[in-house]
């Protein structure tokens, strides 16, 4: 039940996550989105942030009235962004330009109102949800097989949750090894030290995967 539950919650963050994640586009997007009148909410800023080291959260804009980047959501849930063409400490834009239109929509960024904000809220809880089961049956629970405790705990913080993905796959559905017995030799398990080593290693190796796969099907398919 603990398994299927986990799976469950972390496959709902990751279709939240998706969906609500912002996706690059040009600032034509932004005009016709205008027009249509399907911008929710909207914000100027200087670029994106990702707050702490932890994998369920969701990235941030920073706020800059003259920064480059202008973040919008839409109806649907889903956040686009733009460059807008306007490097900081440029004069303000005219009235016809893209600040001139951020008083025609009907809410300012981050409107947790607006169904993208709840979507990013409920995936966080969701992410929540997940690393807290986790920790608690890897503090309170029985010991790991294939490491110690430390060993998962810092595989538990690789992106996209992919080191609870492993645990949950290796001491909790995966039939365990044979717990050493009188005669039998130790099993040895793996240090937290070899497990930060992982880490640091699968952590460059998602990043340059995800590079890779969002450059050959593009960022609607894959946000970053």
């Amino acid at each position: 039940m603990f398994l299927l539950t986990m799976a469950l919650c972390w496959l709902a963050w990751a279709a939240l996550a998706w969906w609500a994640a912002p996706r690059e586009c040009d600032v034509g997007q932004w005009e016709r989105d205008v027009a249509a009148g399907r911008v929710v909410t909207v914000q100027r800023g200087d670029g994106w942030q990702r707050p702490g080291a932890f994998w369920g959260a969701t990235s941030n804009l920073r706020p800059g009235p003259r920064g480059p980047t202008l973040a919008w959501s839409l109806p649907d849930g889903r956040i686009r962004y733009a460059d807008v063409g306007v490097p900081l400490g440029d004069p303000e834009p005219t009235p016809d330009g893209p600040d001139g239109r951020l008083t025609r929509v009907a809410e300012t960024w981050p409107g947790t109102s607006a169904p993208a904000h709840r979507i990013a809220a409920a995936a966080e809880v969701l992410a929540a949800v997940v690393v807290l089961g986790w920790l608690a049956v890897l503090v309170v629970g029985p010991d790991p097989v294939v490491g110690t405790r430390w060993f998962w705990f810092w595989l538990g913080s690789l992106p996209f949750g992919v080191g609870v993905l492993a645990w949950l796959y290796r001491e909790r559905w995966r039939a365990p090894c044979p717990r050493s017995g009188a005669g039998s030799p130790a099993v040895a398990r793996r240090s937290g030290w070899v497990g930060l080593g992982w880490t640091l290693l699968a952590s460059l190796g998602l990043s340059l995967a995800v590079a890779a796969v969002r450059g050959l099907l593009g960022g609607a398919l894959v946000p970053g």
